[in-house]
């Protein structure tokens, strides 16, 4: 075992010879070896420079008291541990001390070789147990601090104790207003935020709850949360200790390659099916135009079934042609193109859809113009039938606004429509998916894929009964592109 130096501040010589009976008493004395000072200045030189492990601080020191001394420790930082030995009916100083930091008091009149032993092992264990709880906060403080993902502690009503650097650019705000907010708040879905706690209260902690929260601008990101429950020693708070993992980029990533996955089983279904669709649809033309020949011109009601049945073909015939064009790949004649002629071209198209609708068209340019590498005729269809959809979702305003981000072309087709509902989101760029009536549902299905063949990107953001925004990404004009 450890022998331990032990200090004893007091005055009066006799307490320092009754003391050192004490401590010869001791069954184990060989651990322990104790010294004496009898003034306040040398005993705080000896705690500042930490000559001993504890000390054993008289309360009378003269002009100075052992609380004094005890005070002067704190502040200084002393780490080892102090025990103030007190008169009879001294209790009030007794709580004092233990307020301020003493590991212990001992009343003079009852030590014994036991008690002062059983104190001074309880109060070195409880200094090296509170050292190692500093030194793991301290650690944890560094952790918090320079993490670069956001780090949130609340407590179990959803009030917000502290929040690190990371979570206050995540979610843009300072320290003193995320203070005030109430972190149930924070969830788009306030269902969400329900299961969360739900979850906390249950199991005490849980990894990777994907949901969405928003920041002060009212955007949305797509996180998962990873917390734990810390319950403190006296059981009378908890605490959930919350790591924010933004994933909104990579879930964005997993839906464009689940996009490009759909596609290419679409394609290979649409080419097996071509050849199966088409010749039946061939023979039926066939038919068709043998029974006009055999019609005979009297026979005015075997002539009307017939256009019906010619109508029908053609109608079906363009819907198995548009399906399996809107699956494959097309050449592009690609060449550098003004994206403010590209716009006015499709708006032009639509403009009398627009004054029917009486809808609000506001266009804001880049300031100068820019040059996008398109087919012509593939980027105007797709611009086409974008602002279409933002006609037939029943707005009264659309936005198109033009700006250029890190050699990328943005435009953003804002409308304050109906909206898509959250469950068709998924779907909206399907084949054949529409919520309109007399709509076939490829117009965005072949948008998205124009988009993407032009090696761009396609995104929606859309809020039920809150209108839709479209945002195109597109690079702007390369000369040193080879395209193939």
């Amino acid at each position: 075992m450890k022998t331990y130096k032990v200090l004893l501040v007091d005055d009066d010589e006799d307490d320092y010879i009754l003391t050192k009976d004490i401590f010869n008493a001791i069954p184990q004395r060989e651990n322990y070896k104790l010294s004496w000072i009898n003034n306040y200045e040398e005993a705080i030189n000896a705690m500042l420079k930490s000559h001993y492990d504890i000390y054993l601080v008289d309360y009378r020191l003269g002009k100075y008291t052992g609380i004094d001394l005890l005070n002067e420790a704190i502040k200084s930082n002393v780490d080892e541990p102090i025990i103030i030995l007190t008169g009879k009916g001294d209790s009030k100083v007794d709580e004092d001390a233990l307020e301020i930091g003493a590991a212990d008091y001992l009343i003079k009149d009852k030590i014994d070789p036991f008690t002062i032993e059983r104190s001074i092992r309880y109060a070195v264990k409880h200094k090296s147990s509170l050292k190692a709880l500093r030194d793991s906060e301290k650690k944890f403080r560094i952790i918090f601090e320079r993490s670069k993902e956001p780090f949130l502690i609340i407590d179990s009503l959803g009030t917000i104790r502290d929040i690190n650097s990371a979570g206050l650019t995540f979610f843009g705000y300072t320290k003193e207003e995320m203070l005030t907010i109430n972190s149930n708040n924070l969830f788009r879905n306030t269902q969400d935020g329900i299961k969360f706690a739900e979850i906390m209260d249950g199991k005490g902690a849980v990894n990777d709850f994907e949901t969405e929260l928003k920041s002060d601008n009212n955007s949305f990101r797509k996180v998962s949360i990873s917390a734990f429950l810390q319950i403190d020693q006296h059981a009378t708070e908890e605490l959930y200790y919350c790591i924010i993992h933004d994933i909104t980029d990579l879930k964005k990533i997993e839906k464009e390659y689940i996009n490009a996955e759909k596609a290419a089983l679409i394609e290979r279904v649409a080419k097996s099916l071509a050849n199966e669709i088409t010749n039946p649809l061939s023979n039926i033309n066939l038919s068709i135009e043998q029974l006009k020949l055999e019609i005979k011109p009297d026979e005015d009601g075997a002539k009307v079934y017939v256009d019906i049945i010619q109508n029908n073909f053609e109608r079906i015939n363009l819907l198995i042609s548009d399906f399996i064009n809107s699956t494959q790949s097309i050449e592009l004649n690609i060449q550098p193109r003004s994206l403010t002629i590209l716009l006015d071209e499709s708006l032009e198209q639509l403009e009398k859809e627009l004054s029917y609708n009486n809808i609000a068209l506001n266009k804001n340019n880049y300031p100068t113009d820019l040059f996008v590498d398109v087919d012509y005729d593939k980027m105007v269809n797709t611009f086409y039938h974008i602002i279409e959809n933002a006609i037939a979702a029943k707005s009264s305003e659309i936005i198109i606004d033009v700006v250029l981000d890190n050699g990328n072309a943005i435009i953003l087709i804002k409308d304050n429509g109906e909206g898509i509902d959250p469950q068709n989101q998924e779907k909206i760029f399907e084949p054949f998916f529409t919520t309109k009536q007399k709509n076939v549902g490829l117009g965005l299905t072949n948008a998205q894929k124009n988009i993407l063949n032009h090696r761009g990107k396609l995104l929606l953001d859309s809020t039920n009964n809150n209108g839709s925004t479209f945002k195109i990404i597109l690079p702007i004009s390369n000369p040193s592109i080879s395209w193939e």
